[in-house]
């Protein structure tokens, strides 16, 4: 009897499944590529010609999206998680004061279903061309063993750029100064650890619909993390913006003071609307206010700093309205030694 033949494909890995998933989703990815994308035909890697900058300086954020993959698995809607990656990879580069400019994903999985993967990139490379950014590359990778079956995983890269002189770092941030909330979209990509225990918990479906929810609790999971570029880019134009900070894992305690140079600033939580997602979490869940403002941004994805006198908070606002984005004048910043952010 001869012994049975070892393969790739036997071990559970597929070079035809990953082909098939790079070739659905080629044209979406091409589609991003615009006039400093540099082609060249071994493809082992994206090359970005930069130019236009006198002192140049890169600035790169790399990023997952957590447990709602798994929130996505169960749905069986990927092009959000795609989204997701992007923006938040993209609102990390803009923090520093930097313009994303060029973007890489990464798919693992226990199993390739080209599909799936085809869905979560082309949502990956719409996000890209709506910010103006390249999808210049990614990886999608198959390992059985190290995930089980139907599990995946979703990474992203950004890279962007600005003059040394528009690194944006907190350090002219000065008591007095104004913070401006721009709103998010719900839970973006963070705290979905605790966000689907509480579900299990009390043993609610993502098909349920919660008393005065437009959608599913899953629908409303499931919302891609808001991207703000264009609304910075145009307000650095119009005003100085002296701090800003992403509402990411920490809420506002653990990201605004980040912005801050070690000054503090003091919050008013009535000063903008509170997705309904939060308060169905903190009811459902029995969870404390203080436990829910440092896991989730509870409404405020963004933050700038602008000088809270001369009419600059009012510029701010209305420039930043004009650009479609809801903004809101949350607080000021005070003289906290060594940082902190206080809610009244």
């Amino acid at each position: 009897m001869s012994e049975p033949k070892s393969s790739y494909e036997a071990a559970g890995v597929s070079i035809e499944r990953g082909e098939r998933a790079t070739g659905m989703m080629r044209d979406a990815v091409e589609a991003t590529h615009g006039s400093q994308v540099v082609s060249y035909p071994n493809g082992f890697a994206g090359l970005y010609a930069l130019s236009g900058y006198t002192n140049p300086v890169l600035a790169s954020s790399i990023d997952g999206v957590g447990t709602k993959v798994l929130v996505a698995n169960a749905l069986g809607q990927y092009a959000s998680i795609g989204e997701d990656i992007v923006n938040h990879c993209a609102n990390d580069v803009l923090a520093t004061g930097a313009r994303p400019l060029l973007f890489l994903d990464y798919v693992a999985s226990g199993k390739l279903e080209p599909g799936s993967v085809a869905e979560i990139v082309r949502g990956a490379a719409e996000a890209c061309g709506s910010l103006g950014v390249a999808l210049v590359g990614g990886e999608t990778a198959e390992m059985p063993g190290l995930y089980g079956e139907g599990d995946f995983d979703v990474v992203g890269t950004c890279v962007g750029a600005c003059e040394m002189t528009e690194i944006v770092t907190g350090e002219s941030v000065r008591v007095g100064d104004a913070v401006i909330g721009l709103p998010s979209s719900g839970l973006h990509t963070n705290g979905y650890t605790l966000a689907r225990k509480v579900l299990e918990d009390v043993g609610v479906s993502y098909e349920h619909r919660p008393e005065g929810f437009e959608s599913t609790i899953g629908e409303a999971y499931l919302v891609p993390h808001r991207a703000y570029v264009r609304e910075v880019l145009v307000l650095r134009d119009a005003v100085e913006v002296r701090g800003m900070a992403h509402i990411t894992g920490g809420g506002l305690p653990g990201n605004l003071a980040r912005a801050l140079s070690g000054l503090g600033a003091r919050i008013d939580p009535s000063a903008w609307e509170e997705p309904p997602v939060f308060g169905f979490i903190r009811s459902s869940g029995g969870i404390s206010e203080e436990e829910m403002r440092r896991v989730f941004n509870l409404g405020v994805g963004f933050c700038v700093v602008v000088r809270g006198e001369d009419g600059e908070v009012e510029r701010a606002l209305a420039v930043l309205r004009e650009a479609g984005c809801d903004a809101r004048h949350i607080g000021e910043v005070v003289a906290e030694p060594g940082g902190g952010v206080e809610f009244v």
